[in-house]
């Protein structure tokens, strides 16, 4: 099976609500890989209705790129409005559609709803299944085979509540783990990590990032702008593996069968993890 292409997916996730219409530009303006209009956490209850209205207004007049919106949750009473509205959007509406992401995943009927949904809006768009409860990560491997499904995320906040245990827990590591065994089962772009709640100590956010990335994601959720950088620079290869890298590229395309690199045997493993580092990095 062939590994997902990381180096064309989005690295950076920034949310912004959907309740505040004067900020979807300003996202879209900002460094972030995808922007997600979000209808569910970061709306009131009693601004449901109007903030699905400003949305699909967006939308009607197009925005400067696509974005994802993250619709309510399949138990709500919000799930097949929203749903109803995206595949109803006409032509000119669904090009500002880059995707869904399902929250709270638990269910397959669910997610095959919203797979549907976004056919009817259009095809090759980004469908990402939030896991954030346990009966999410029990049917993770079911959910994965999901037809259309792109990649899963992480919902760390949600998910250490149902699971009594902190964030920042080996439990809530773990469930990464499986998230990235069973993305790469199933041909997915490995999973997104949670967003970082931390906006001022930026180098924080570098150093979990990079340690996020070293569990096997490939990318992170972001609420707010000021955390893009240090995403970026925690996700992508670092200057010295990308130098690393080029050294065994070279040593390999010498024709030498036993070329070392830094006291290292360059066999194929090593030559792989190379070509790797330099199909992720960036210009």
């Amino acid at each position: 099976m062939a590994t997902p292409d990381v180096a064309a997916a989005a690295i950076s996730y920034l949310f912004v609500p959907a309740s505040k219409p004067e900020r979807y530009e300003k996202a879209l303006a900002s460094e972030a890989d995808a922007v997600i209009i979000d209808l569910e956490d970061a709306v009131a209850l009693a601004d449901k209705d109007s903030a699905l209205e400003a949305l699909l207004a967006a939308f009607g007049a197009g925005l400067s790129r696509p974005a994802l919106v993250r619709i309510n949750a399949a138990d709500s009473p919000w799930f097949e409005r929203d749903l109803a509205a995206l595949s109803a959007l006409p032509p000119t509406a669904a090009a500002s559609l880059a995707g869904i992401v399902v929250p709270k995943a638990e269910r397959t009927a669910d997610l095959e709803r919203a797979v549907a949904t976004l056919r009817a809006a259009g095809a090759g768009l980004e469908v990402v299944a939030l896991i954030e409860s346990a009966p999410g990560v029990a049917a993770a491997r079911e959910l994965a085979a999901t037809p259309g499904l792109t990649r899963f995320a992480v919902g760390a906040a949600d998910l250490s509540f149902d699971l009594d245990c902190e964030i920042g827990s080996a439990t809530v590591d773990w469930v990464y783990a499986q998230l990235v065994v069973e993305s790469r089962l199933a041909g997915l772009a490995a999973p997104v990590a949670s967003p970082p709640f931390e906006i001022r100590d930026l180098g924080l956010v570098e150093r979990e990032a990079a340690r996020l990335r070293g569990l096997g994601a490939t990318a992170q959720l972001s609420i707010h702008p000021a955390q893009l950088p240090a995403i970026h620079t925690g996700f992508l290869p670092s200057a010295e593996a990308i130098a690393w890298a080029r050294r065994v590229e070279a040593a390999a395309s010498s024709g030498d069968g036993a070329a070392q690199v830094d006291g290292q045997m360059i066999d194929k493993p090593v030559h792989e993890r190379a070509g790797r580092i330099l199909a992720q990095a960036r210009p």
